[in-house]
């Protein structure tokens, strides 16, 4: 008899635990769906600010390359532009010989200055031995001014002494726009740092500050009438038998961009 009210007793906890979680369900659901909902809130978050950090690295990583490629575009047109550059001013320094028929009078080869040593008094030009350049070369500008000569030639390039070095040294004359007949030689010399004297012109000649010195072919160097500088200050002592006079170059060694060989005359 005990056994059998024990036994209902288990039977009906049974239904009642049964009955219980039927109906306390949908409030267990609830709970445990707010708890996770909160979790997967969080993480759906996280993973959401990571996509956008990784998109912004993309699209940043973009950008760069955007940038990257606009500053190369830009370096390609500023090349274009000063290659332009480079050519204007060759064709008018071509221009300018054919103004005053450079071409009549010399066989020439248009040169562009890369480099300058104004301490050693010489400059680099982009041509050499393979465009017809030979040492001892004349070199001058479009005006008929006489920078120098070719020193030392290689492949593709050359160097130019110019006629302010101290190793330079040629046969020159006066001329005066004043007074044309002067028939007045001298010699030329280079003292470097652009400095140039003309000398050996005796004492009891008539010189003046403006006199202009022009090359003259006596010696070899050069050909006649290239304008070398002006007079800009005369030397002369009582006890020497020349007078010595300063010449400022007639080019200006900053404005130097191109030149010409002179291949025959």
């Amino acid at each position: 008899m005990k056994l059998r009210i024990k036994f209902l007793i288990l039977i009906l906890i049974i239904i009642l635990a049964i009955f219980l979680l039927n109906y306390f369900q949908k409030e267990l659901r609830s709970f445990f769906y707010s708890i996770s909902s909160s979790t997967q809130k969080v993480l759906w978050r996280a993973g959401d600010s990571a996509s956008d950090f990784f998109n912004g690295v993309v699209r940043i990583k973009t950008l760069d390359s955007e940038t990257d490629q606009l500053k190369l575009k830009n370096q390609e047109l500023l090349a274009e532009i000063i290659a332009l550059k480079g050519l204007e001013r060759e064709n008018e320094t071509l221009r300018r010989a054919l103004e005053i028929d450079l071409e009549k009078d010399f066989k020439l080869i248009l040169g562009q200055i890369i480099g300058k040593d104004i301490s050693s008094d010489f400059i680099l030009i982009d041509k050499g031995e393979s465009d017809g350049v030979s040492k001892d070369m004349p070199v001058i500008t479009e005006e008929r001014v006489i920078l120098g000569k070719v020193s030392e030639v290689y492949n593709k390039y050359s160097k130019i002494m110019l006629l302010t070095s101290k190793k330079s040294s040629f046969d020159a004359k006066i001329f005066s726009p004043e007074k044309e007949e002067k028939n007045i030689s001298g010699i030329v010399k280079g003292k470097n740092n652009l400095k140039v004297f003309l000398e050996l012109v005796s004492k009891d000649e008539d010189i003046s500050q403006g006199d202009l010195v022009i090359t003259t072919k006596m010696g070899g160097v050069f050909p006649d009438n290239l304008l070398v500088g002006q007079i800009k200050e005369i030397r002369k002592k009582d006890i020497e038998s020349f007078q010595q006079a300063e010449i400022k170059p007639a080019f200006s060694i900053n404005d130097l961009n191109h030149l010409f060989i002179i291949t025959d005359y």
